[in-house]
């Protein structure tokens, strides 16, 4: 067993930034703070960046 992070998996366990809208849309989830704060300025922002454990 690899104890390297495989690309695009999802591990059991592992934090990720949600992107959340006042409106009930989600925008994604991302590996960083900095990620999910970069795609909310892409999509227009306004979105809430919470930390979720999967």
């Amino acid at each position: 067993m690899s104890s390297g992070l495989q690309c695009g998996a999802r591990r059991r366990g592992a934090t990720v930034w949600v992107l959340s809208y006042g409106d009930g849309r989600q925008g994604g989830e991302y590996e960083s703070k900095t990620d999910a704060e970069m795609a909310d300025v892409r999509k227009g922002g306004g979105a809430t960046t919470r930390l979720v454990k999967k």
